[in-house]
């Protein structure tokens, strides 16, 4: 068996091949957040690269099969793609780097009278430290590094997927392949050379969405000292929409020690790159201070048990809208009318009531729940 592992990185984008490991579940938490991200990236109004056959595996096998020319060793190859939502794994976070995620692909490879086939049994895994918004960094750029963190791994199958399909390149070396060598994965991109120039592109149309600016520098090993750099990013005077109070947010690829610092109105990055024979890469996003809102309150008790019974059908959808609007007038979620009425609700919201009832989520991944489906006008 042959497989690889690609990961997406909040601060750093690694590719990890961990030592093979039996499949686990994901947790409630996981399984959750995974769904409400899946349904947010379906309909998200951006442009990106279509990746619907790798969604696809999620729910069903595909089969792709091809002919081999003659000559080949094979006469037919046929392969079989699954991908599971699984456990994340805590082994592959490491001092410095924050894995937002990862998609493995792993095969086996099967040959009987001429003919091959290849079984292929991925793993999608979510960090949900990170996915969670539990942390310190502004709510309208988490929501897009959600985002990206989901299509980046999605990428990394779909870009297998297109070339198992139509790559006369891999289908060549596969018609060819003997029993027991490795299997090109070269294609899934982990090296990003690919996904990295699709997500900043899908990054930056949701950033412009929601009104701020974002900017990305390649710093090319003959940029540097010995790998060691300074360099200006940008000016304000260029950027007339952003005034004082101006956040200013860093990702970086293949950077270390990166800081970026201010004089006047130049805004300047140094660091070193890790790897001095490669390329560092680093995205800047620049939002307006977000407007303050009043400290929301705690959930109370009687609202999540009121969740709880209408999860479970025995309470009434009047109890609940009532709730929901108990909780916007205290300013647990925010919306811009007041008042609540709900429209056809997705059947994992039910879900997500019953795991908040009986603790399996916190509060937070419940609230965001409801904000999230306010945001999208179906709670309005």
């Amino acid at each position: 068996m042959k497989y690889v592992v690609i990961c997406s990185v909040i601060l750093l984008i690694v590719h990890i091949i961990p030592v093979h490991a039996v499949y686990e579940p994901p947790t409630n938490e996981e399984k959750t957040l995974f769904d409400q991200l899946l349904s947010q990236f379906q309909t998200v109004n951006a442009p990106k690269k279509d990746v619907s056959d790798v969604i696809d595996t999620l729910q069903k096998t595909m089969l792709i099969t091809f002919s081999c020319s003659q000559g080949d060793v094979h006469s037919k190859i046929m392969t079989f793609v699954n991908t599971k939502l699984a456990k994340f794994d805590e082994n592959t976070v490491h001092q410095d780097l924050v894995t937002g995620g990862s998609y493995t692909w792993h095969c086996s490879e099967d040959i009987q009278a001429g003919k091959g086939s290849l079984v292929c049994n991925n793993e999608i895994r979510i960090n949900p430290k990170v996915i969670s918004n539990d942390t310190q960094v502004d709510t309208r750029l988490h929501n897009i590094e959600n985002l990206v963190i989901l299509y980046h791994e999605l990428l990394h199958g779909q870009l297998m997927i297109d070339a198992i399909k139509g790559s006369t390149l891999w289908q060549k070396e596969t018609c060819n392949s003997q029993s027991g060598s490795d299997i090109d994965y070269s294609f899934a991109d982990p090296d990003h050379k690919i996904i990295n120039y699709l997500q900043t592109q899908f990054a930056s149309e949701l950033v412009d969405q929601q009104g701020g600016k974002m900017i990305t520098k390649e710093i090319s090993p003959d940029m540097t000292n010995n790998g060691t750099f300074t360099i200006k990013v940008l000016s304000f005077t260029d950027y007339p929409s952003f005034g004082s109070g101006t956040k200013i947010t860093l990702r970086t690829n293949n950077i270390s020690e990166d800081s970026f610092f201010q004089i006047k109105n130049d805004v300047f990055l140094s660091g070193y790159l890790k790897d001095i024979t490669k390329s560092g890469i680093a995205w800047f996003y620049i939002f307006n201070s977000e407007k303050t809102h009043d400290t929301p309150e705690p959930v109370p008790v009687w609202v999540k048990r009121i969740a709880g019974l209408w999860s479970s059908q025995q309470g009434h959808d009047g109890d609940f809208n009532a709730a929901l609007n108990y909780m916007i007038e205290h300013n647990i979620v925010n919306t811009d009318n007041g008042k609540n009425t709900i429209s056809t609700v997705p059947h994992w919201l039910q879900k997500n009531a019953h795991l908040w009832f009986t603790d399996e989520i916190g509060d937070s991944v419940f609230v965001n729940s409801i904000q999230y489906l306010i945001t999208k006008g179906i709670i309005s």
